[in-house]
């Protein structure tokens, strides 16, 4: 979903600035809600233009720091969004499971570091979010704390999906390195054997793989599930 609802819903608590209504929707939901300025007053000008939030406090010399409060229109929005029956969500566009069936045996090296660039990142993000999650004080039992522990808990299950697909991923991109793979086209094999694809360096490029699938990151990073 777009930040519109979110920003709303922020709105019905009490009013705000842009920028600080920023800070509280990474705060409230998680960083994966990070809006970059541009994108944000842009979303806060449409809202003002459709009636459903408005100026309470100008500052003519510093347009972010408008207040803005939710109006009788903007709560009227919101409540038909939130009674809105949610559809199935549309599985996501990864362009880099595109690139992977469509690298041909002429790119695999390529596909494998960019897969293991993925994994490697995806990794790191992990343990920044797990150590974010597990840094929230539960015991205080505030609502805020709470929510942003169960949005963080996704996003961390998000992530550990994430990485076992890469780990398949390498797995089956490795297997491909085999020459008995059938590709589907035979101009894609003559083009890949003009390349240079020699033996020597497919399975260079396979013990070099299977050695980092044996020490890789996703075998140290702590795996943490919801709590």
């Amino acid at each position: 979903m777009s930040a519109k609802h979110a920003l709303l819903g922020l709105l019905l608590d009490r009013p705000g600035y842009s920028y600080e209504l920023g800070d509280r929707l990474q705060h409230r939901l998680g960083p994966s809600w990070e809006v970059n300025p541009g994108q944000l007053y842009q979303t806060m000008a449409r809202l003002e233009r459709d009636g459903l939030i408005e100026i309470v406090q100008d500052n003519v010399h510093h347009q972010e720091r408008r207040v803005y409060a939710i109006t009788t229109d903007g709560i009227e929005e919101f409540e038909r969004w939130f009674d809105e029956i949610s559809g199935q969500p549309r599985p996501s566009r990864r362009p880099l499971l595109v690139k992977v069936t469509l690298a041909g045996p002429e790119r695999l090296e390529r596909a494998l570091g960019q897969l293991a660039e993925y994994e490697r990142d995806r990794a790191e993000g992990l343990a920044e979010l797990l150590a974010r999650r597990d840094a929230i004080d539960l015991t205080r039992r505030r609502a805020d704390d709470m929510l942003l522990h169960l949005n963080l808990t996704y996003e961390v299950i998000q992530l550990e999906g994430d990485l076992r697909w890469a780990e398949h991923a390498l797995e089956v991109v490795a297997a491909l390195f085999d020459q008995r793979v059938l590709w589907p086209s035979a101009d894609q094999r003559a083009s890949a054997r003009e390349h240079g694809g020699s033996e020597r360096l497919r399975r260079e490029a396979r013990e070099e793989l299977f050695k980092r699938l044996s020490d890789g990151p996703l075998h140290s990073v702590p795996r943490g599930g919801p709590v």
